[in-house]
């Protein structure tokens, strides 16, 4: 919560001169994220309308969720959409032309689910959920299951699979929060000195930077930590212990293909420790 406030009153800082007197939001939001990440393109009318719809909203007002086709797409909204297209056309030569719209209706049945379980076994993961997300974006299209942007703090961005069930909107909600963790802890302290250094891990067998590496490394112990959680309940669907197998088997790949190349900082080095310690246990656990 700290960071949120210290990462708020940066962004605010470079957008207030746009804020309407007396309607400073009381929260962060992608839209007002994306602005101040452009400050040359910046525009003034579509800061202040946003400042006012957030003003009367609290520091964590209910979730959105949003699709393609809405007629009052915002910016931030169609911009993401576009780099996530961009990503997907490079990676996996599908040639989509375009992300469809899905009916969203069961999808976001099995998101709401997903946090109130979620809430269940493991609050403190519910609480950094509703503190970091806003807007969750629906899409579909070719490879695509699930994004954060930087730029667009505070936003998800999923596809069908993602929300398929249950499971895979649990799952997805502690892979995605985990990426806006992550980055907020970077934005202050970065981890590693060679994170521009390519490297391939189970999450993305393409090579990747090095700080994606510790990005997969990061959202793959909060997924098997939280499903582990879930799956120890009588009542939680095989699919629970199916996706913690799976996330802890990817896991120790991406710290296998870490370990060799990351140079860590001293605040680095203590984090990758923790992580190894972390996956130790889950996985002496859950040997299988």
């Amino acid at each position: 919560m700290s960071l949120v406030r210290s990462y708020r009153r940066d962004i605010f800082q470079r957008l207030a001169p746009h804020f309407p007197e007396g309607r400073t939001p009381p929260c962060l939001h992608p839209g007002l994220v994306w602005e101040a990440a452009r400050p040359t393109m910046l525009d003034p009318v579509r800061v202040a309308d946003l400042a006012r719809s957030l003003a009367t909203a609290g520091f964590m007002p209910p979730l959105e969720h949003v699709t393609l086709d809405e007629s009052a797409l915002p910016d931030w909204c169609r911009w993401g959409a576009d780099q996530l297209l961009a990503d997907v056309q490079r990676t996996s030569g599908t040639g989509d032309a375009d992300f469809s719209t899905p009916d969203m209706t069961e999808g976001i049945a099995h998101l709401e689910s997903a946090r109130e379980i979620l809430r269940r076994v493991w609050p403190e993961a519910a609480l950094e959920t509703d503190l970091l997300i806003r807007v969750i974006v629906y899409v579909q299209g070719g490879a695509f299951r699930s994004a954060t942007l930087r730029p667009t703090f505070g936003a998800l961005y999923l596809g069908t699979t993602s929300v398929e069930s249950p499971a895979a909107a649990f799952e997805a909600l502690l892979h995605e929060t985990g990426h806006h963790a992550l980055y907020l802890r970077n934005h202050f302290e970065p981890y590693v000195t060679n994170g521009d250094v390519m490297v391939s891990h189970p999450l993305r067998p393409d090579p990747r930077p090095v700080a994606g590496a510790v990005h997969a490394a990061h959202v793959l112990a909060r997924m098997a930590y939280g499903l582990t959680r879930w799956a120890a309940e009588p009542t939680a669907p095989s699919e629970a212990a199916e996706r913690r197998d799976g996330a802890l088997h990817r896991l120790r790949g991406t710290i296998e293909a870490l370990e060799p190349v990351a140079a860590w900082t001293d605040g680095g080095r203590q984090y990758f420790d923790d992580l190894l310690k972390w996956e130790k246990e889950l996985t002496a656990g859950h040997p299988g």
